[in-house]
């Protein structure tokens, strides 16, 4: 009887394996994959240590076709921000596109906030103008 088991849950699991199913994933977590099963646990590492060098993917993620993938990025980007920006990851499609663009606005703030040379006259002081951290 128990052989006769066995042989029911092989013929359940290796069709499983064979066809990779997506919570069988080999690959490596990476913010760059369109798998979720890859993307997700790279998007939870993100928000878990902090990594403000993942927010241009995440935000990129926030259009993704998977509503999982939304769900993680969103709720990442507002850990590592403290911003949502009115995205809401089930949203119709309209909605999303339109918080969206407001996370991208506030991304090339950032940006140019990091990536200008300070505008002060004297050395050792810098411009505080542009380090608002943008709309809440």
């Amino acid at each position: 009887m128990a052989l006769m088991a066995g042989k029911y849950i092989f013929l359940i699991v290796a069709p499983l394996l064979l066809t990779g199913c997506g919570f069988l994933s080999l690959g490596k977590p990476s913010l760059a994959s369109d798998d979720p099963a890859q993307k997700i646990p790279a998007i939870k590492r993100a928000a878990r240590h902090h990594d403000r060098s993942a927010i241009p993917l995440l935000v990129k993620a926030l259009s993704s076709q998977d509503s999982a993938i939304r769900f993680y990025a969103i709720y990442a980007l507002h850990q590592l921000t403290g911003h949502d920006f009115g995205y809401v990851y089930y949203a119709a499609k309209a909605r999303r596109r339109m918080a969206v663009a407001r996370w991208k606005i506030w991304l090339a703030a950032q940006k140019s906030v990091h990536l200008s040379p300070p505008l002060s006259a004297s050395p050792g002081t810098a411009d505080t103008s542009k380090l608002a951290g943008g709309p809440s």
